[in-house]
């Protein structure tokens, strides 16, 4: 009798323990894994030298770092969100970079332009 009674309290405990560890729905990893690779994307390209989007790579930590406390608190929809929400500001602020250096060089172009033109 006390072996049965040993095993039950046994597999109690075992699933307590497995009860206690925090399981992350898939979707909310998947938006999670998004998230990261577009800010590693973003900060592999260069926006972390343009302001504009410098300032976009700082939202998208700050929002993987407020997913990754939501989920530690059960808020996985919210967690979601914020996943999403930093994958958005990781691929703006990758956009950001690409697309102000080009506004200013076809300011200097504009300039320039206006500028031959003035001297004509």
């Amino acid at each position: 009798m006390r072996p049965k009674l040993f095993a039950a309290a046994l597999l109690c405990v075992a699933a307590l323990g497995c009860a206690s560890t925090q399981v992350i729905p898939t979707s909310t990893h998947q938006q999670r894994v998004q998230a990261e690779a577009a800010l590693r994307s973003a900060e592999n390209s260069q926006a972390p030298n343009v302001p504009e989007a410098a300032r976009h790579l700082e939202f998208a930590r700050q929002q993987i770092a407020d997913g990754e406390r939501l989920i530690q608190e059960g808020e996985q929809e919210a967690a979601e969100l914020r996943f999403r929400q930093a994958a958005a500001d990781a691929d703006l602020a990758a956009a950001l970079a690409r697309a102000v250096p080009l506004k200013n060089e076809a300011r200097r172009a504009s300039e320039q332009v206006e500028s031959i033109r003035g001297g004509q």
